[in-house]
């Protein structure tokens, strides 16, 4: 008989604009299934042969059945599942909490954000494993004995690029991700960036240029969530972040995707917690989209990813403003390291490469 894993996924706000309130929530799932590239989501489906699986998404039941009906969902799913693993990538204490009751229950979860002494240990209580892609995390772990396993993430094979597809791209800078506390070093960056080059924003969590204004707006935000919603969708908030003019909604799974490849040069920035500690989803998926990726420096990029060969790293400003201009002149040579970091890619660091590990991971585990 084959074993069952339940998949407790993370979502962001920003991904809700998938789901509709008049359809069932299998119906829902389906759909966001299919535009769903992430790493996490690629091991549920690719996992059908060997495990019987099944997913839940906690934040879109919670926007679907209500904020007090989604953990009784959950552990309703749970109960009637009875899975011999859980595999979670979301960070919520009441999920945390929930999962404390199913001792028997192997349980895993994936964590690569800042999280505090005070989480760590109630995770350890809560899941049997922590994975992680970040040294600094994994260092942590080990000093409570809580089990932890490091696996970088990843992206789908998504095309093999050819100089004929690269030289008709967008020259504009193109630039995914988040703001917030933890990605100051990257605001900085990007309000430079906006003032030397085109570049095409997509930014999740805009934020204030001063954190006190960041926490004004996240009270208002709970008292009254629509009116400050709206003004976020007019460009008034956030007032000190003149990228609100040029940032569009974020996107995600295919449709990102499929946009990336359209871009010649793409930007990363990582977060200052995992600055040296890991390497985050951007990198592997400019590299799956055939993109000339700029990048900061960061030691645990380096073991991988070599300098001008795979990536350009930058060490400020004006290095990275340079760096730019010097390959816009040079197109081939731009190409050339795009293809390279294509190839080592596809041949090394793709999601069904990390699957195999994560199958590993499962039988060490002894279900």
């Amino acid at each position: 008989m084959k074993k069952k894993i339940l998949f407790i996924l993370n979502s962001y706000s920003f991904m809700k604009k998938e789901l509709h309130k008049n359809v069932s929530l299998k119906k829902n799932y389906n759909n966001f299934n299919k535009k769903d590239k992430s790493w996490a989501n690629i091991f549920y489906n690719n996992l059908k042969r060997e495990y019987k699986t099944d997913k839940v998404y906690p934040n879109f039941d919670k926007f679907l059945l209500g904020e007090s009906k989604y953990l009784k969902n959950l552990e309703k799913k749970i109960v009637n599942y009875k899975p011999d693993l859980i595999f979670a990538s979301i960070d919520s204490e009441d999920i945390h909490q929930l999962l404390k009751k199913f001792k028997k229950t192997k349980k895993i979860i994936w964590i690569s954000h800042k999280i505090n002494w005070n989480k760590l240990f109630l995770l350890k209580s809560s899941y049997d494993y922590l994975i992680t892609d970040n040294d600094y995390l994994l260092a942590k772990s080990k000093k409570i004995k809580f089990r932890c396993l490091k696996m970088l993430i990843s992206s789908p094979n998504f095309l093999k690029v050819n100089f004929n597809d690269f030289s008709k791209r967008s020259n504009k800078l193109y630039f995914s991700g988040s703001l917030g506390n933890d990605f100051s070093k990257r605001f900085n960056y990007l309000i430079f960036l906006s003032n030397n080059f085109k570049i095409k924003l997509r930014i999740r969590n805009l934020v204030e240029k001063f954190k006190i204004l960041n926490y004004f707006n996240s009270i208002f935000l709970k008292i009254f969530p629509k009116t400050v919603n709206f003004l976020y969708k007019k460009k008034i908030l956030p007032f000190t972040n003149r990228l609100k003019y040029i940032n569009d909604d974020e996107i995600f799974g295919e449709d990102m995707l499929r946009e990336l490849k359209k871009y010649k040069y793409c930007i990363n920035i990582h977060s200052n917690f995992d600055q040296n500690n890991s390497i985050n989803s951007r990198v592997f998926e400019a590299l799956s989209c055939g993109c000339l990726l700029f990048t900061d420096e960061n030691k645990a990029m380096k073991k991988i990813f070599k300098d001008k060969k795979h990536v350009i790293y930058f060490k400020s400003e004006k290095d990275l403003k340079n760096k730019i201009l010097y390959y816009f002149r040079n197109l081939r040579l731009a190409y050339k390291i795009a293809k390279s970091s294509n190839k080592l890619f596809m041949k090394k660091h793709h999601s069904t490469i990390r699957l195999k590990q994560f199958k590993n991971i499962i039988k060490n585990i002894k279900l």
